[in-house]
């Protein structure tokens, strides 16, 4: 199937310009009161675009209270290392060994064991 979102954007972006078009030249008032309205709606969507994109710069920058980053002490900073240092000082086997045990629909090929309802690769 082809790609064509790039021809369905072009295509409502030309209807959209066409529409405005129409409407400018169509409008029942003078050329000078349709300056002036379109200045004035530009200049109201800047004002309003510019507050939005101060609020979602202050927004960002901000904080959150209760996140996970300011929230840190160095004493749960210190108990994470160590957890990690333990995890990461693996002296047996792999931590990270896949058995049956911790492998959803794996069964042990073990002839002595009993029989399981189960198909086999299904898990209950």
């Amino acid at each position: 199937m082809k790609d064509t979102s790039g021809k369905v954007i072009l295509s409502l972006l030309v209807g959209a310009t066409a529409g405005a078009v129409a409407g400018l030249l169509l409008a029942p008032e003078t050329g000078e009161e349709t300056r002036a309205g379109l200045k004035s709606s530009a200049s109201k969507w800047s004002d309003d675009l510019s507050r939005l994109l101060k609020e979602a710069v202050a927004r960002i920058n901000t904080p959150k209270t209760g996140d996970a980053a300011t929230d840190a002490t160095p004493a749960g900073r210190s108990a994470a290392d160590e957890v990690l240092r333990a995890m990461s000082q693996d002296t047996g086997a792999s931590s990270h060994a896949t058995t049956s045990a911790n492998t959803p629909g794996a069964t042990d090929h073990n002839p002595a064991a009993a029989p399981n309802d189960a198909e086999p690769g299904r898990s209950l």
